[in-house]
């Protein structure tokens, strides 16, 4: 399995510099974002800009496993639905100008006045539709279990069944599922029923804080990744493996609030990120 880092996670920092430090703590690959002033404004994704980004990213000596994409289909309205249809064929371009196989998506958030079951039937018929979409560029769409409502194994495992394509597949995030109120226990259950589904994976660590989730760097939570691994190499996964370090906070926040500055954000970041990246290369080595 290849290491490496979800962009976003450095949002602070320009994408060069990102491509230079992933790969001098280890990192071999990239989830790139796609997120509005990501990485400084640094990224141009117009037809020029993808040229050079696809050289950039090669003289730096580090991969692009994933980009990761935006979506939101619980409304069946037919002109949201067709936005939301036109963002995948963005992404999907853009996977596959940057020579990317991988698409992260998103089942979407709860919408008031409809069900769970509603809103996920929504979902199932908005997916069938993408996944044609991402067949002309030969993408796979890797679901994110992610927000309140796409975030437990049942429902993600229903939408990836009762679409049925293999270009759907499921991005496994290590920290949602627990963010988002279910149990460590529940989690490692979920970890088993998605990971046969996975084509993509955030690594993410945890503590309870005031009965909250507060992210911290790999190995200095609660979660035992060699269990995890082990679950992931029993499903036959052989895709990255992403470290996702998101801070003690939203920066945007904590900034504005002049609680860090965005130097001190980024060195706490980057440190998190190199002891991470560490803790996965022990696992893997030992």
């Amino acid at each position: 399995m290849k290491l490496g880092v979800v962009s976003l996670s450095l949002r602070f920092m320009d994408f060069p510099e990102t491509l230079r430090f992933v790969g001098e703590i280890g990192g071999k690959t990239l989830e790139i974002s796609t997120a509005d002033g990501v990485h400084n404004g640094s990224l141009d994704f117009s037809d020029q800009g993808r040229r050079a980004l696809r050289e950039l990213v090669k003289s730096e000596g580090v991969s692009l496993t994933s980009v990761a994409g935006y979506s939101d289909f619980t409304l069946a309205d037919g002109v949201e639905v067709n936005k939301q249809l036109e963002g995948i064929r963005w992404y999907c371009q853009l996977a596959a100008d940057l020579n990317v196989k991988i698409v992260r998506v998103m089942g979407g958030n709860p919408k008031e006045g409809l069900s769970k079951d509603e809103m996920v039937d929504n979902i199932i018929s908005g997916f069938k539709r993408a996944v044609e979409i991402a067949t002309e560029f030969d993408v796979i769409l890797a679901l994110e279990n992610h927000g309140m409502l796409v975030n437990d194994g049942p429902t993600l495992v229903r939408i990836v069944e009762e679409v049925g394509s293999p270009i759907l597949r499921i991005t496994m995030d290590t920290g949602n599922f627990c963010w988002a109120g279910n149990s460590v226990d529940a989690a490692y259950e979920y970890f088993k029923q998605v990971s046969p589904y996975a084509a993509n994976v955030h690594l993410k660590d945890f503590v309870y804080d005031n009965n909250e989730v507060k992210f911290v760097p790999l190995g200095e939570g609660l979660l035992d990744f060699k269990r995890i691994f082990k679950t992931l190499e029993d499903a036959g996964y052989t895709g990255s493996i992403l470290c996702e370090y998101e801070g003690v906070g939203d920066p945007r926040v904590l900034i504005k609030e002049g609680v860090f500055t965005q130097e001190e954000i980024v060195t706490d970041i980057k440190n998190a990120t190199r002891r991470s990246l560490e803790f996965l290369q022990s696992i893997l080595e030992g």
